[in-house]
């Protein structure tokens, strides 16, 4: 749990596609020049359990992506110990101005629990229905089950 604020994630909002943190933050600019900053953060929801089925504890963490308009994006990062080192392996968006209330990892499985909004309602609206949203790590991607 400690590597996790300075390790390198995969993220699509950044330009390579992969995200170096440093002290659980990550910037750059949307295009060389630019003004505009992507800047991607390590979120507070983390959990520690088995992903890959070897008995070494491994991680679920949110990181928050904000491209500098007026979105927040919310992701779900996988990150695998491997010969002592936290990798992060995979990341999956779960959406745009959420709010994650927990994580947790159980029998290889993590699970969600976060509140958005109904399909019809703006994104200004405040997010207050519940969701369970389940993923399973497979071949390097974060799958949801259905």
């Amino acid at each position: 749990m400690q590597a996790l604020p300075d390790a390198e994630y995969p993220v699509d909002f950044a330009r390579t596609g992969r995200a170096q943190l440093r002290n659980g933050v990550f910037e750059e600019t949307v295009v060389p020049g630019s003004a505009t900053k992507t800047r991607i953060m390590l979120g507070n929801q983390r959990a520690a359990g088995d992903l890959n089925g070897d008995g070494i504890p491994d991680a679920a963490v949110t990181l928050v992506a904000n491209p500098g308009g007026s979105g927040t994006f919310t992701y779900l990062a996988a990150v695998i110990a491997q010969d002592g080192t936290a990798k992060p392996v995979a990341s999956v968006l779960l959406g745009d101005r959420i709010i994650v209330e927990s994580i947790a990892i159980e029998s290889g499985e993590i699970i969600v629990t976060l509140l958005t909004r109904e399909p019809d309602e703006p994104m200004a609206a405040r997010p207050t229905v519940e969701r369970k949203r389940k993923f399973r790590l497979r071949d390097d991607r974060l799958v949801e089950k259905r």
